[in-house]
Order: C-alpha cells, then structure tokens, then sequence
C-alpha cells in the first residue's frame, strides 16, 4: 500500500506495514533529518539519534507507534511536525504543541540480589548472585552484543514463552512477560514446532551472526534442576553438564548492535529461568521491574497526511491537571476539571502534554527522535461504526431525567447514554469529543459508590447460532478491581442495568490489580453489579489448576493512561471469542439454549468504584498520587458487524473454557 508515492524517492525510508488481522495501514519511518514535502510541516534539527524499531499500526484515524526502549529515557511523546515558525529556542519548546506521552507502565517492582524479598512477592531476580550452584558476577550479566535489527547475514533468535503449569508465576501479583519461562532459538522449525504445542509467541528477540563467524563467542544452554539458563563459554559452561550450543554473540560493541544481558528470576511457584533482554533500559525494567516509561504512543484525529515526531525523553511530561471534555472548578474533595484550551491558555508556549504524569514542572527534552509519515485508512465495512473523527459524536445531548439518585440518563441521534453514582450536585463528570475520541471524565459519589459509565449506540445488532456478530472497541485499560472498561452484549435493550435481570447478556471486562486480566461472564436472568459479578468463565489458570499456560502476554503490560487497547469480541448464541490488540486472548463455550438468537445492543463502557481505596501506591503511583477518586478514559473506534465469520483461533493452543462459575 502507497500513502505517499512520491516519498519512495527519498533516502532512509523504511516501510512500516502491519495488519495482525486488522484493518490498518502503512506508515513511513523517514531518515533522522527528513526533506519535508508540502503540507507535511518542518521539523526541528536532529541532532539527537533516531529511534530503532520503530512500528507504525493505523486503525482508521489512529495511529499506536511502537519502538525499543531507550537508554536513559523518562518518558516518550508524539506530536504534529509544526511549522519553522512556532519551532522555540532552537526546538526546545514548540508553540501551541500538543503533546501525547506515553506515561508508565505501572506494576510491582521486584527485589534483586541481596535486596530482601517482598511481604506477598513471589519473585526475586539475580545478576551478581549464586544461580543453580554458580556465584555469577555482575561483569557476567553481559554475555555479548547483539542487532536489534535484521541485516544481511543476520539470523533472528526466536523467544518462545514455556505453556507448562510451572512455567510461570502464578502466586499472588509478581507477574510479568519476563516472568515466563523461556527458550531462545534460532530455529524456524523448532519454533513452529513449539508455537503447535502451545507455546508463547513473544517474537523476534534479537539477531546474531552467522556461527563461526569471526569475532564472536558462544552462547551454551542447560537445564539445572529444572532452571533454563544460558551462559558464555568459560567458568560457568564448565561448571553445568549437560550444555548445548544456543547460538554466536559478538565479543565486542559494533556498530548497530547493543549488549545481550542476563537475568535470572527465581520463583517461588515456577521453574527458574535466564531472561535475555538487549539493551540496558530492558535490563533494567527486567531486573527491577517496577513503573518505567512505556516505549509506545498514540496519535487519533488523522484526517490527511500527516508527519508526526516521535521522541524519548530525558525528563517525564509534567502533569498539568485533570483534562476533560468539559471544566468544572474543584468540589466534593475532587480535582478541577480542566480543558485542553484552559491549559493552553495557562502555558506560555501554549504547550500540552496529554497523558503527563509527572510533578514538578518538568521541561522535558529530546534524547532520541524519529519521524513517521501516515494517512488515514478506511475502518472497513460495519453495520455501526463511530472514529469520533469530526469532532461532532456524539451530538447534543437530551437529559431524560428519569435516572435514579446521583446518576444522570442522556439521550443523542445516535446513543444512550448513562451515568451511574456519580457526583452530581456539583458535577464531577464530562462526556464529548476530544482529538478524534470520546473522552469520559467522571468521578463515583462520595469515592465510596459504585460509579459506572455506559453508553450504547441505539442500532441493534444481531446474534445468531451459524454466524457471529464482532463488537469492536478502543479504550485505554488501566485497570484494578475498582476501575475497569467493558463491553456488553445484551438481549435487552439500552439502558441494560436497571433491566439485565430480565433477559442475557455477555459481559467482557479487564478486572484485577496487577497483572490484571480479560474476563468473560455470563448475566443469566440476574443483576450485575461491582459486588455482584455475574459466573465467570475459568479462562485464566490458577495456582493449582495443573493446566497449560496461556499462550500470550500479560494483559498489564500493554496498558498505560493515553495508551489505548483494542477489544474485539465475537459471539454467536453458542461461543464467545475475545481478541486483545489482534491476539486471541480468551472464549468461553456457552450452553445451547442460554444466549437466544435475535436482536441484542451493544453496550460499550467502564467502572469506578469506592475509588477512595483505589489505586494503592506502589504500584498505581500516578492514580494513587492525582486520579485515585477520578476517572478519565478514552474511547474510539467503538463499532459492531453481525453475520460474519469467527476469528481465526486454534482451540489447541488455547482452549475455550465451559461452566462459568
């Protein structure tokens, strides 16, 4: 696919493609110091290294950009290239920017070496430390240099994530994608292999040179007491029996390459295992785990062409209050809420950064800096579909005024909408479009209620027995047992809550403090509330359930506050599958006769809950700091498509679970 013919002239373009069985598009990754074509802006000199890895994925009017972490970096952003005009200071400020940062990842930290274990905690890693028999040294940790690319004469290390009970953490909340047991293979055909046994696909983990060539050193693997670890030739292959070869390292730094480190992870409920990362912000974030800066960003509202600069940062981006759709002054023991305009205005470089986290007033500054060219595509075909590109959904809305005490009931062309326990007297909730989403801002009444959000578009969907109806959405997913999105399929009509005790309804929900995870429950006849969940579905294995491992990552690691995750779900009268950002993640086998065929709505939406007990700090640093009692999500791409096929899915891999409980 072609977004800019003309580009293709240009040195140090790489084409960026990826479906994962999802409309996207193609984005252009361009050479640190691009020429810039009409209408695309100007950008500000580089004099900062480019980022490495840099992946583009377009879905309709958005764009997540992916890339490797980098060293030093407190925090990422992305933002339109600007004019030369409002560049400021030799590109340290840029007039007017709005700025969206990636924010951390928050999660557990995880005690290492000597440190002492954690009350609850599971894991410890080591690196200067006694491992199966051998006291490693923290010169040791570094076991060669590796490509974080592909290139001629390179081969790639596959990193597959080991499916037996025992292959990961499942005590308590000390669980990570680094946490899985691993193997490391250079191998197609050992992968395929692995990959038909269920193992975990986490990817391409690096690339080496060819064996033998010159200049390198081996890798060797054994299995010590049920421990997979990996080691250079030397005093370590000489002290484990059984060692095979792995595959070559460099023994010096080259240019395009980074050094392979080591970590190990003691378990107190799985095997031990080596964990390989490159580079020195992975071994970091693996060793000590923690909230670190997610490498990714989002940009939405694409209506043409576009050229966005993507950079690390050297400082986090200042967090500048609790932006919202809409502005109320502070009440009730809540924040104010306050506008982008407002925060312009209050900046003098009118200067935003949406997604900022951090206090103090950081000015932050470029460390690293790509630039990606996209475009909008088509969402493709859907029987409802709502990008919120214009500006104008969801419309005017008309207050019903039949809500019960402290909620609100909004009727618009296209929705219904509905606001459960939350502060109204003087308001402490927001709903409208915001740069190409719905923001939803709201806080639960008295942080002590079980505050809910919903709204659902008021075209029906259909559900049969021979096909599916896909429902689709967008929404960023922090979550704890007090804060989560979801999505409802229901036989009953919109508003679903005062009524799901009359009909049956599928509920798909993100659920738990860290790790969190995907559920699926089953409203038969019966209310759903945040102390009455409906029977849920055994899809997530628990300690002692002596079954294979799901095949994918965990669902915390792909979270952030402006990071947003796609849900599709797919269901027919007999069977629900879920997909998270393209993965098959959970299904659930429903009993014939329990889900009837017919009409049904689709409800898209989201909890907060006795907040004033949320969000405990570690690890929710920023909730627990300035979003504990309030909430602000962002939707988009909220659609649904009755009559199609089901997803491609190999129950073999990952099985779909019966006799919700």
């Amino acid at each position: 696919m072609t977004l800019f013919p003309r580009l293709f002239r240009w040195a140090g373009i790489l084409a960026v493609c990826f479906a994962g069985g999802l409309p996207a598009g193609c984005a252009k990754q361009v050479s640190p110091t691009p020429p810039t074509p009409p209408g695309l802006g100007d950008v500000p000199p580089s004099d900062v290294p480019a980022l490495t890895n840099v992946r583009a994925t377009i879905n309709g009017d958005s764009v997540a950009i992916e890339f490797d972490p980098v060293d030093g970096a407190k925090d990422y952003r992305v933002y339109v290239a600007p004019n030369a005009a409002d560049i400021l200071d030799g590109g340290k400020a840029i007039r007017n920017a709005i700025y969206r940062c990636s924010g951390d990842r928050e999660a557990p930290v995880v005690p290492t070496d000597s440190e002492p274990p954690m009350q609850g905690g599971a894991l410890q890693t080591f690196v200067a430390h006694a491992v199966q028999g051998f006291t490693r040294t923290a010169a040791d940790a570094t076991l060669g240099y590796v490509y974080r690319s592909a290139g001629a004469g390179l081969t790639p290390v596959y990193a597959l994530g080991d499916p037996a009970p025992d292959g990961d953490n499942l005590c308590f909340f000390h669980r990570f994608n680094e946490s899985r047991v691993k193997r490391y293979t250079t191998s197609s055909s050992d992968r395929a292999q692995l990959l038909s046994a269920g193992w975990r696909d986490d990817g391409i983990a690096f690339y080496v040179p060819a064996q033998g060539s010159p200049g390198t050193r081996q890798v060797s693997t054994a299995v010590v007491s049920g421990a997979t670890l990996y080691f250079n030739d030397g005093a370590e292959a000489a002290a484990r029996s059984g060692a095979s070869a792995a595959f070559p390292v460099l023994s010096a730094a080259a240019d395009g390459t980074a050094p392979l480190m080591r970590v190990y992870y003691q378990s107190a409920c799985s095997r031990g295992h080596d964990e390989l990362v490159v580079g020195q912000a992975r071994s970091a974030r693996a060793v000590h785990q923690g909230n670190v800066p997610i490498p990714a960003v989002l940009w939405a509202g694409l209506t043409a062409p576009t050229r966005l600069v993507v950079e690390a940062l050297d400082a986090g981006c200042p967090f500048q209050g609790h932006l919202s759709p809409a502005a109320f002054p502070a009440a009730n023991g809540h924040q104010a809420y306050v506008t982008i305009a407002q925060v312009q205005a209050a900046s003098t470089t009118g200067e935003v950064y949406v997604g900022g986290e951090h206090d103090g007033g950081p000015v932050p500054a470029a460390i690293a800096r790509s630039y990606v060219d996209v475009a909008p595509v088509s969402p493709g075909a859907w029987d409802f579909y709502d990008g919120f590109t214009d500006g104008t959904s969801p419309g005017a809305l008309t207050d019903l005024k039949d809500a019960p005490f402290q909620s609100a009931h909004f009727d618009s062309a296209a929705y219904d909408i509905t606001f459960y326990s939350v502060e109204t007297t003087t308001p402490s909730f927001a709903i409208g479009p915001v740069l190409g989403e719905l923001w939803v801002a709201y806080a639960d009444w008295a942080a002590d209620t079980n505050g809910k959000f919903r709204i659902a578009p008021k075209k029906k969907a259909s559900l049969a027995a021979g096909s599916f109806l896909h429902a689709t959405m967008e929404v960023d997913a922090v979550t704890t047992s007090r804060r989560y999105p979801q999505l409802w399929i229901s036989d009953r009509n919109p508003p679903i809550q005062p009524v799901l005790d009359q009909g049956v309804s599928i509920l798909v929900q993100t659920f738990a403090e860290w790790p969190p995870r995907i559920d699926i429950e089953l409203c038969d006849h019966r209310t759903w509330d945040v102390n009455n969940q409906c029977p849920l579905y055994p899809v997530q294995p628990q300690l002692g359930d002596n079954v294979p491992l799901p095949p994918h990552p965990e669902v915390g690691e792909r979270s952030g506050v402006d990071r947003r995750n796609r849900f599709d779900v797919y269901a027919s009268t007999t069977k629900v599958y879920v997909l998270l950002d393209g993965v098959p993640w959970a299904c659930a086998n429903v009993a014939a006769g329990v889900l009837p065929a017919g009409p049904v709505s689709v409800t898209f939406g989201d909890v907060l809950y006795h907040s004033g007990v949320d969000a405990n700090d570690p690890p929710y640093t920023f909730h627990h700091t300035h979003m504990r009692t309030d909430m602000r999500r962002h939707f988009d791409a909220l659609g649904f498509k009755s009559g199609v096929g089901p997803p491609a899915w190999d129950e073999g891999r990952l099985p779909c679970a019966s006799n919700p409980k």
